[in-house]
């Protein structure tokens, strides 16, 4: 039972025994920021992470757009034919990140003059192995059409 003295204007009181809070109340309360304040924390290091392989990504779509251009542009120009180098490497958020490449040129059934490039890029990111694949077409090779 809880007991409570009125006072001279008639205003209840709690007594001397419900002022302050328990110990258990402050261990909760506690508890319960901790839990808030790990879950804001967990949040932001999965939003840095994101944002780390976000840009490992727009980098790596980047070298595959120039490799893609480079090839076909060394194709078409009939010069000897060079993908360049099958591995590169980039500071990225002031990590290197190693980016190797695997370049597949073919015809396209019997025709000759339509070829299909298949890159794939691949790099490690935090001890996982990622890839990305690109393939474009392309055909007319320089000095083939009429009065060339």
């Amino acid at each position: 039972m809880t007991s409570s003295t009125g006072n001279s204007q008639g205003v209840l009181v709690p007594s001397a025994e419900k002022r302050g809070l328990t110990f258990i109340e402050v261990m909760v309360t506690v508890v319960v920021l901790t839990v808030g304040l790990l879950a804001i924390y967990r949040s932001f290091f999965l939003g840095l992470d994101y944002l780390n392989h976000l840009s490992y990504r727009l980098s790596a779509l980047n070298l595959l757009e120039g490799s893609i251009s480079s090839v076909e542009h060394s194709f078409r120009s009939l010069k000897d034919f060079d993908v360049g180098p099958l591995k590169e490497t980039l500071v990225i958020n002031n990590r290197p990140v190693d980016f190797q490449y695997t370049i597949a040129l073919e015809p396209i059934g019997n025709l000759l003059t339509v070829f299909k490039l298949d890159i794939t890029l691949s790099w490690e990111e935090r001890g996982r192995v990622i890839t990305l694949s690109r393939s474009a077409y392309f055909s007319g090779l320089v000095g083939t059409g009429p009065g060339g």
